[in-house]
């Protein structure tokens, strides 16, 4: 089944001008859906196809759904079916429900959204060598996008995350509290990108290496958040100067210092 993000996606590139009025109703071309065959369920395949309809602009933010008997009609299934797909894309937030007016695809979708990406990352079977690569990939990338649009709002945020850790480690440190705070910091760079984009799917991604390098590593080794803060200011550091290669250099030893640290923590 689709996801959460790819509905976000759809969602978010949706020009504001071809949002529709609340009261309009879109009519859907019949060639949107056609009635469905078998294989994968057909909750799934509505699902989809409603999907498929967003990708190609039949649907837009704020578009009224057909009725339950008209999108019976055309996707030849049952009540039941239609209700069940509703239902789903209600949890996802992608559609509400409006007594009394219908049904309507969101303008936006809530960030308190249960998000089946993360579940799915959660439960993916993966290693320690892909988690690295991961991390690798997504921080080289934020840098690119981040360094010709970091504001000082932005640099003011992640100056406040590297504070707080900081003013953490002085008091009896907590490390989960401590986690958080190193957190704060590779949110507020993601955040520097101002792309709704790539700052929920960082977010999910680093949801996802906090539980693979978290508390347990730091606990082996009391000094991890500490190695945090030295290369979170020489990351901030070349932000400021926009120098790309100054950051690039910190965020690699700062990744081989971790490697070092997570293979330790694993032997013992």
């Amino acid at each position: 089944m689709l996801d959460i993000f790819t509905f976000k996606v759809i969602i978010t590139h949706c020009r504001t001008s071809d949002i529709v009025t609340k009261k309009k109703h879109i009519h859907m071309p019949k060639k949107t859906f056609e009635k469905l065959g078998t294989g994968i369920s057909v909750v799934q395949r509505i699902i989809e196809e409603i999907t498929n309809a967003l990708i190609e602009r039949d649907l837009k933010p704020g578009s009224k759904l057909p009725s339950e008997l008209q999108l019976m009609k055309r996707f030849g299934v049952s009540r039941n079916a239609v209700r069940e797909a509703i239902k789903m894309l209600v949890a996802l937030g992608v559609v509400e429900i409006k007594r009394g007016e219908g049904t309507y695809i969101s303008r936006r979708i809530p960030d308190s959204t249960i998000d089946p990406l993360i579940f799915s990352l959660i439960l993916k079977k993966k290693t320690p060598a892909e988690l690295w690569e991961l991390r690798e990939m997504l921080e080289a990338g934020i840098l690119e996008v981040a360094l010709h649009k970091v504001t000082r709002e932005d640099i003011g945020k992640m100056k406040r995350a590297i504070e707080d850790l900081k003013a953490d480690l002085n008091e009896a440190p907590r490390m989960d509290k401590l986690l958080e705070d190193d957190l704060n910091f590779h949110y507020a760079l993601a955040e520097a990108t101002h792309n709704p984009l790539i700052i929920k799917l960082s977010k999910a991604i680093w949801k996802i290496l906090a539980s693979s390098l978290s508390l347990e590593q730091w606990s082996y080794f009391p000094d991890g958040p500490n190695i945090s803060v030295k290369y979170h200011e020489l990351i901030l550091e070349g932000i400021e100067e926009k120098n790309l290669q100054k950051t690039k250099d910190a965020i690699q030893a700062s990744l081989r210092e971790w490697k070092e640290l997570h293979r330790r923590a694993n032997a013992k």
